[in-house]
């Protein structure tokens, strides 16, 4: 059973008090004000389980997520795997763990999670005594490895954070250039799936490309996991 912790911070932390202080707010005043509201207690009460449920995710489901998406990458000891956006360490760490060499690289956006940062994601591998994990500043839609360098290219609700269309296909055929042949590229994230997997399933190089619903996160998840044939 995963753990409650605050050491991966928290995902859309905005959203998070936002929902959960409209929740408190409106439920308060449709049971205390005049006149009382039913539906605007099934408002606030609606709002007040939505913010619980991101702060869940953030600081124990998404523990236990990590585990489904590098299980789906297929890691085996010594894989060269990539974090893309990698934040806090969550992947990156988990896999480190998993005997692999690992590169995690982010742009470091704290809009998209509390604490972000190089300096927190350290602090994490130390504390859940990972080996060492080469981090680097970067950016997805243009990273600097060279074609099939990598096992496994895994990223955690990221690409969606991108605005352009344009720069989220970038961001894919990036993540797909640089994986090895039969290797695995899994995306786990909120929305932009059917994005994704349209450009994986035009590849010449693909395998397979299947697609997961998860209900146990919030707003609900699928992840993409693409193989490479060659």
């Amino acid at each position: 059973m995963s753990k409650f912790t605050f050491r991966y911070g928290i995902d859309a932390p905005f959203w998070v008090f936002f929902s959960l202080g409209l929740g408190l707010v409106v439920s308060a005043a449709s049971i205390f004000g005049l006149p009382q509201s039913i539906l605007g207690l099934l408002f606030g009460l609606f709002s007040l389980l939505q913010g619980l449920w991101m702060f869940a995710y953030s600081t124990i489901i998404k523990i236990r997520h990590r585990q489904v998406i590098l299980d789906l990458a297929g890691l085996e000891r010594g894989s060269r795997v990539l974090d893309v956006g990698t934040g806090r360490g969550l992947l990156a760490i988990a896999a480190a763990k998993r005997g692999c060499q690992v590169i995690a690289i982010d742009k470091w956006s704290a809009k998209d999670l509390s604490g972000n940062g190089k300096e927190a994601l350290e602090k994490n591998r130390r504390a859940e005594q990972a080996p060492p994990i080469e981090v680097m500043d970067g950016d997805v839609t243009s990273m600097p490895y060279e074609d099939r360098s990598f096992d496994a290219v895994v990223s955690n609700f990221v690409i969606h954070n991108i605005k352009s269309k344009e720069e989220r296909g970038k961001a894919v055929e990036q993540m797909w250039w640089v994986l090895k042949p039969k290797g695995t590229l899994v995306i786990s994230d909120i929305a932009r799936i059917e994005e994704y997997t349209a450009i994986l399933e035009g590849k010449e190089t693909i395998g397979e490309v299947e697609v997961r619903k998860v209900h146990y996160t919030y707003p609900f998840s699928r992840i993409v996991v693409a193989r490479k044939k060659f």
